[in-house]
């Protein structure tokens, strides 16, 4: 297998993890009449610090589930370019800090779903290519913006049954990783290029 199918495959496994398991939670969740909401996070309550590894997973519904899923599938492949340990770190990343920060600083409501990681993903794209200025990575931090332009709203507290600070704090910590790996990438290129003859 050629690296190339075997980067796309590693990338296409990681989505599909996350497809897999968001829709096991959601039929448990539905069929047992929400016994797994418990498991949102519930900032400040050190009890649930727990759920952090849980609650991006827990949808409340099937157009909030489908919804979440796709744009997170289209924002992975943009990321996923860069190959799957990269998209791992960034997932996780996301995960980590947008998730510590909506613990310490959220409203006192149960925060559930994909969107936190969602909208790291987002701001980590928008911001990698800026600071990378490749070919590729400029093209897609364009698509990203002209596509997913709408999701700038999200990180607003327009809506309160939306958990605005998932968006926020997980865009901020997307793009506060975009721009430090994308200067560490941007630093490795240009070493490159004084080393061509």
């Amino acid at each position: 297998m050629s690296d190339f199918k075997k980067k796309w495959r590693d990338v296409f496994f990681v989505i599909l993890f996350f497809w897999g398991i968001s829709f096991a939670a959601f039929i448990i969740n539905y069929s047992f009449n929400g016994a797994l909401n418990s498991y949102g996070l519930l900032p400040r309550h050190v009890s649930h610090l727990s759920n952090i590894m849980f609650y991006p997973f827990i949808h409340g519904s099937w157009s909030h589930l489908i919804f979440n899923l796709t744009s997170f599938t289209l924002l992975a492949l943009g990321v996923g370019v860069n190959g799957v340990a990269r998209l791992i770190n960034v997932i996780l990343l996301c995960w980590l800090f947008g998730s510590i920060s909506v613990w310490l600083f959220g409203r006192i409501s149960y925060h559930v779903g994909l969107s936190g990681i969602i909208y790291g993903i987002w701001g980590y794209l928008l911001i990698y290519g800026l600071v990378l200025r490749s070919i590729m990575s400029l093209i897609i931090t364009f698509l990203v913006l002209v596509y997913f332009s709408s999701m700038i709203w999200g990180v607003f507290p327009f809506n309160y049954l939306v958990s605005f600070e998932s968006h926020l704090f997980g865009a901020i910590a997307g793009g506060f990783i975009g721009y430090f790996l994308g200067k560490k990438d941007r630093e490795k290129l240009n070493c490159h290029y004084d080393q061509k003859p």
